[in-house]
């Protein structure tokens, strides 16, 4: 089993901006394993740097990203366990922001290795992950509590090819992530 970082390839393909910075000053985007759907009010959005490729993901949010149609057909059952699919229209398409509500305490906080502030001895970011295996969750799509706000992660090995984000997304060759890996149980 390994532990992937869900990373948006921004630099080869599309991404969102919302048209009002205001957007920003608000909650709207925070992504942090809180429901959205019942009092989200789509923020109106354009592509940033058109001239890259269009892929079936993009970059958008902070722990978040959007996904096309054709991702939600491929994905959709594996979207749905992990979370809400907010509506996003653009021009004439319906995209999806995908609110990843599926927040596991999985990480082993003392075998992990985190980089501390200087002069607050604080925990500022994980250096390196380790988990508790029997802890991930059965949503291969999935947030830790100390990252909620800033990464989307994924699991395989756990679950049936059909229902593996990361193998879906490979087989189908749906294009826009990049997959970070984390962490392996070695089997």
């Amino acid at each position: 089993m390994q532990v992937f970082r869900i990373r948006l390839n921004s630099n080869k393909f599309q991404s969102f901006l919302p048209s009002d910075e205001k957007v920003w000053e608000t909650d709207l985007l925070k992504l942090d394993c809180r429901p959205k759907l019942q009092s989200w009010v789509p923020p109106s959005v354009y592509i940033d740097h058109p001239d890259q490729s269009k892929g079936n993901f993009f970059h958008f949010c902070s722990a978040g990203f959007v996904v096309d149609q054709n991702a939600k057909d491929d994905l959709g059952k594996i979207l749905e366990i992990a979370g809400e699919l907010l509506p996003l229209p653009h021009q004439d398409a319906l995209f999806h922001l995908v609110n990843v509500q599926q927040c596991v305490n999985c990480l082993d906080d003392e075998a992990s290795t985190w980089v501390f502030g200087k002069t607050t001895s604080a925990k500022i970011r994980i250096a390196e992950y380790r988990f508790h295996a029997n802890s991930l969750p059965a949503s291969s799509l999935f947030k830790i509590p100390e990252t909620a706000r800033s990464e989307v992660l994924t699991v395989t090995g756990l679950s049936e090819p059909e229902e593996d984000f990361k193998t879906v997304v490979e087989r189908k060759g749906l294009q826009g992530l990049i997959f970070e890996e984390l962490w392996s149980n070695g089997q």
